[in-house]
């Protein structure tokens, strides 16, 4: 083979090649480690009486708030209280208060909600007297369920005694790198729980 000809194979692999590299695109499927944990300080639960919006005798505002992190003072956590024989939607707001002016991070979480998801889990106390139903979901396909916002239907009390004291844990996944999928990631972004009274 003469040189010349050599010279040409060589000249049209490396272009070849050059060009598939240039042509490939990211999977969206396949998530990238891009997407850093979020900085919580303070959760904040603001809820309402579902079938009435503007029932002011049941609606609240109640906060979890850890401003010097793991290993400081323990957080201070309000109590959820609620009436049976009512559904209630609440809104989660998530604030960073390490920054200056306070950072809303909702908005972060709410902007990549395909690679978070929202856990409720009541804990044994509540079993069969607090359902919980997440109607929000991602643009995953298929649509996987996000959970910012949640319904808490409270039975009625007919069948125990009042009050109940338990727990509701929240729980934010973060996938980052994997997949999402219907279950809790490794890591996770917040990780608490909130005391409930049934009354």
């Amino acid at each position: 083979m003469n040189t010349k000809l050599k010279t040409n194979i060589i000249l049209l692999l490396i272009a070849s090649t050059t060009s598939m590299l240039g042509c490939q695109k990211d999977d969206p499927k396949k998530p990238t480690s891009n997407t850093p944990q979020e900085q919580i300080t303070t959760v904040i639960l603001k809820g309402f009486n579902h079938d009435d919006p503007m029932d002011s005798l049941h609606q609240f505002m109640i906060k979890w708030e850890d401003l010097d992190g793991d290993g400081g003072n323990p957080p201070t956590i309000d109590s959820l209280l609620l009436d049976t024989g009512y559904e209630y939607h609440i809104n989660l707001i998530i604030i960073d208060k390490t920054k200056t002016p306070y950072d809303t991070v909702s908005k972060e979480i709410e902007n990549l909600k395909n690679v978070h998801q929202f856990f409720y889990t009541p804990s044994a106390e509540l079993e069969g007297k607090m359902g919980v139903k997440i109607d929000e979901f991602d643009s995953n396909n298929p649509p996987l369920p996000f959970g910012m916002e949640v319904h808490l239907h409270i039975t009625s009390d007919t069948l125990y005694k009042l009050p109940v004291i338990g727990k509701l844990n929240i729980v934010l996944s973060h996938y980052d790198g994997i997949p999402k999928t219907a279950k809790p990631s490794p890591e996770s972004d917040i990780d608490i729980n909130i005391p409930v009274r049934l009354k």
